[in-house]
Parts: C-alpha cells; structure tokens; sequence
C-alpha cells in the first residue's frame, strides 16, 4: 500500500496564495481588497504550508482536537515567520512591504510544493 499524501489542489493554491497577496500590493496603500489578501496571506498561508511540509515529520497522533491545535499552530508559525522575515529587512534596513511579502511568498510555495513531493510517513502497522 502507498503512503498517503495531502490532496494535491489544496497546496498548489497555497503555493500560489503568496504571489496574489504580492499583486495586491500594487493597489492603493489601505484600500479593502489590498488589506484582506495581504492580512489573510499573512496570518494563514506561511504556517500552513510550514506545517503541510512538516506533519509527515511529526509521527503518529490521536487526532481529539486536531482542528483547533491545527489552527492554532498555523496562525503561530505564520506569525513567527513574518516577524523573522520582518526583523530581518528592519535590521538590514532594507523594509518594505512588497520585499517582505515576496520572501514569505517564497517559503510559502516552497515548502507547499514540498510537502507535494515529501513522501507520507506509513501508518503504525502498514508494511513497506
């Protein structure tokens, strides 16, 4: 038996999140659409693609309270990954917005189209 993997479609949207928040970046400074994609982009898609990639990594679990650990995992690692990059460009004195959503746009699809291509861990029991 295979090892199971994500569905496809759902990290190939992911991988490609980060590329509309960079576009929303040319409209006006404050406008609606630029401060949803942007704030959306922002607190979801990083940690989630992280996570994607590294759930196979983190072995078996008993999946109680999946949903909210899930939600509550991909907000962190979204958080702490814009602060990196973030304090990163500030430190270097080279921020801007657009540079600072391109780079997490670029761990984004990275690690989303990893986790594609990452072989799933087998389940306890299954053979090779």
């Amino acid at each position: 038996m295979k090892a199971s993997r994500p569905a496809r479609w759902p990290l190939l949207l992911l991988a490609a999140s980060g590329w509309l928040a960079l576009l929303s970046t040319g409209q006006a400074a404050g406008s609606a659409p630029r401060v949803a994609v942007t704030v959306l982009f922002l607190l979801v898609c990083p940690g989630a693609a992280v996570l994607a990639l590294a759930r196979p990594l983190l072995g078996p679990r008993d999946h109680s309270g999946d949903a909210m650990e899930s939600v509550a995992l991909t907000v962190t690692v979204s958080v702490a990954l814009g602060m990196l990059v973030t304090a990163g460009y500030y430190m270097t004195g080279a921020f801007t917005m657009p540079r600072a959503v391109m780079t997490l746009a670029g761990i984004t699809t990275v690690a989303a189209l990893g986790a594609l291509v990452m072989p799933g861990r087998r389940r306890q029991g299954e053979r090779p």
